[in-house]
């Protein structure tokens, strides 16, 4: 056997430096992947970061335009204003009418939502201000086949879709001709500035501002399918008394309510928005949702129950079985009512349910109003009124004897009841007659301290009748209210419509008199009411310049919740909105006839905005009291025909206008970004680095000067 021969200590040293050499490339190998990770991770964190960066700065910068433009409307007011104190508060009182509402720039007739842009030319009105000076760079793009980057074309600035469209046949966002683009404002350290290509900006905005206040809530607008024997829903729709009673099939491209193929959009719209309230049978948005208003009154009435109620806001769903209407769930099928929190979000519902999107420049999901009178008395009295008297307070008196708790009825009309001759007694808060009327107070006023602060100069007696007149329009009796004051037997009477009278001591009717024998719907017909002063019915059909029963219109409310929605400032310039209310208005209690022509409410709403003397644009309404006014340069028929058919406009507006609030949407592009090293073009040697858009909806009380709510809404793009 041959011996075995050891390896040669050679072979085994270049075994070992070649398996060493493998696992030190192993190693070369996994340290060269390990480091390509962390600097492509790295890389990648420093993209988010820098992406993080730009967008947290484009944020803030958007944002802080924001607050300028509106510090900029705010000190819009203060500037055209009389300020005043009242108690301990400063009231801003307009120095003339036409700062009673927002001065424009760069708007245009053709697009009555637009109040101002962002403009180059600074053109606005004293004491209109102008948020930023904007620079001669138009954000729209010169050349729409080679846009730079950042640009805003003209349909992402309709994307709210405010602006009439271009092309109406088609759902497009691009805006008609007459639309200009905002032009750029330049921010650096210093703030906002008009600037050459400089190193020193470190931004850029550019921003629009609609009249979101003039546009119909779609929050609470639009009445379902009632198929209740007539005439209650004539009644219903007719005694308008909310804004769910505007016609929303009154629009230029109307919304409609009808039988396939229209599917009934607007009971689609209402069964979705209250869906707990009306219970609809079907799942949404199918071509049968909520088909149960064509066939079941119980939903439709619901819904009336629901939106005629004197207490509710409207600001949130129902959350609770007492919310009228009391007695229906607040949930249905696991669901609650619903609102439309965003403009994106009724967008999108009008996508699926497809009505024309041209309707959407008519519509809002953001409106606010203080509840508060707005007229005041000159000189100014010690104290003002500082809410509205709630009308629904009369049927503490409407029943006699009374069943109320005696304690309201000092209260709210300073009487007590005298069993003995079946009279009340003015005593105000005590047990004995009274001979005048206290003035206002810091309290709850009673309804004849409300009226004698409005119409000043009169005697107890005829302001004692004019009280006693409308209880006698509001009660359902024909009894004629007797209200004794001063001494035993001194007697005012209010208006019955019987003769002969009773008592038979009360005065008779006058000749053709209308008496109405329910419960108000609206501040408007408290023009039925006679009015012993002058001898004849409420006048709410005059100018209030030599009218002072206009004035009675700002100081009553149907609803008394404060701060509510679901209102229309009169002062609007999109009269298609105005159109909307005054369509199925009744026109005459008697026969319940009603606007039937969307053309005849069309007219009558156009004359309201451009009548060249005394319409909302060139004579802006101060107060409620002014839509006598309004009513009184209305000429067309249905509405000419006597007093009773003048008032139609009283009675559709009055409960639901409003003018003391300037509700907003500001829609503003900011872009954070730099100027290339040596620039030498504003337009295209801006680099963009971040962007955010926003629109804000904000509510500012004209006379306080107040914000009374907003809303900020990212807009995703």
């Amino acid at each position: 056997m041959r011996p075995l021969i050891p390896a040669s200590p050679l072979r085994r040293r270049s075994s070992n430096r070649a398996a060493a050499l493998i696992i030190v490339l192993a190693f070369v190998v996994l340290l060269t992947g390990l480091a390509l990770g962390y600097f492509s991770h790295t890389t990648s964190d420093r993209q988010l970061a820098h992406s993080s960066y730009n967008d947290t700065s484009a944020d803030l910068l958007a944002r802080s335009a924001l607050d300028i433009v509106v510090s900029d409307f705010k000190q819009e007011i203060v500037n055209g204003s009389n300020p005043t104190s009242i108690n301990g508060t400063t009231i801003y009182v307009p120095t003339n009418a036409t700062n009673m509402v927002p001065q424009r720039s760069g708007s245009s007739s053709l697009v009555p939502n637009l109040i101002r842009r962002s403009d180059a030319t600074n053109q606005i009105a004293p004491p209109g201000r102008i948020s930023g000076p904007a620079s001669a760079v138009n954000s729209a793009p010169i050349d729409l086949a080679n846009p730079n980057r950042g640009d805003v074309t003209r349909a992402r600035w309709n994307k709210h879709y405010l602006i009439p469209k271009a092309n109406t046949g088609d759902d497009g966002a691009d805006p008609i001709a007459g639309f200009v683009a905002p032009d750029w404002v330049f921010v650096t350290g210093q703030g906002p500035t008009v600037t050459v290509p400089s190193s020193s900006v470190i931004g850029r905005y550019a921003y629009a501002v609609y009249d979101e206040g003039g546009l119909l809530d779609v929050n609470l607008v639009g009445y379902p399918t009632d198929p209740s024997a007539d005439p209650i829903p004539t009644q219903r729709v007719g005694r308008k008394g909310s804004l769910a009673y505007a016609d929303l099939g009154a629009l230029p491209y109307p919304i409609p309510n009808g039988p396939p193929p229209t599917a009934y959009q607007v009971d689609k719209l209402v069964g979705w928005r209250n869906y707990a309230t009306t219970q609809p049978n079907n799942a949404f948005p199918d071509i049968d949702f909520a088909e149960n208003f064509q066939s079941d009154a119980t939903s439709a009435t619901n819904f009336y129950n629901f939106v005629t109620s004197s207490t509710n806001p409207f600001l949130t769903v129902r959350s609770d079985v007492n919310t009228p209407p009391v007695g229906v769930p607040p949930t249905f099928n696991g669901r609650t009512d619903q609102i439309f929190l965003t403009r994106q979000e009724l967008i999108a519902f009008r996508t699926t349910t497809q009505f024309s999107a041209n309707a959407l420049q008519h519509l809002g999901t953001f409106s606010r109003e203080q509840n508060k009178p707005t007229w005041l008395a000159s000189p100014l009295p010690p104290t003002s009124l500082l809410t509205r008297f709630p009308i629904g307070q009369l049927a503490f008196v409407s029943v006699t004897p009374p069943t109320g708790n005696a304690q309201d009825i000092h209260t709210y009309f300073g009487l007590q009841w005298d069993s003995t001759n079946s009279r009340w007694q003015y005593v105000e808060g005590g047990s004995t007659l009274l001979s005048t009327i206290s003035p206002v107070g810091t309290g709850q006023p009673n309804l004849f301290q409300v009226l004698n602060y409005v119409l000043p100069g009169h005697t107890t007696a005829e302001i004692l009748q004019l009280g006693a007149c409308i209880i006698d329009q509001y009660d359902g009796d024909d009894v004629t209210t007797q209200i004794e004051y001063a001494s035993p037997g001194t007697i005012a009477y209010g208006r019955e419509g019987i003769t002969p009278p009773n008592p038979p001591t009360a005065p008779p009717p006058p000749l053709g008199y209308t008496l109405l024998n329910r419960a108000f719907r609206t501040v408007g017909e408290l023009g039925y009411a006679f009015n012993p002063i002058t001898g004849s019915k409420l006048n709410f059909h005059a100018s209030p310049s030599g009218n002072d029963d206009a004035r009675l219109l700002d100081f009553f409310t149907i609803n008394t919740s404060t701060p509510r929605t679901g209102m229309v400032n009169m002062n609007t310039r999109n009269h298609y909105v105005l159109a909307a209310i005054l369509k199925r208005a009744i026109t005459t209690e008697s026969s319940s006839a009603t606007v039937d022509s969307t053309t005849d409410a069309t007219t009558a709403a156009n004359t309201i905005v451009t009548n060249s003397i005394d319409g909302t644009i060139m004579n802006p309404a101060l107060s409620r009291a002014d839509v006598a006014r309004l009513a009184s340069i209305v000429t067309n028929m249905p509405f000419s025909t006597n007093d009773e058919t003048r008032e139609t406009i009283v009675r559709a507006l009055a409960e639901v206008g409003q003018v003391r609030t300037w509700g907003l949407l500001i829609d503003v592009v900011a872009q954070t970004g730099r100027y290339k090293p040596n620039a030498q073009d504003l337009r295209n040697d801006f680099v963009v680095e971040g962007e955010k858009r926003y629109w804000l909806h904000i509510a500012i009380d004209r006379f306080d000067g107040t914000i009374v709510g907003q809303q900020l809404e990212e807009v995703a793009e």
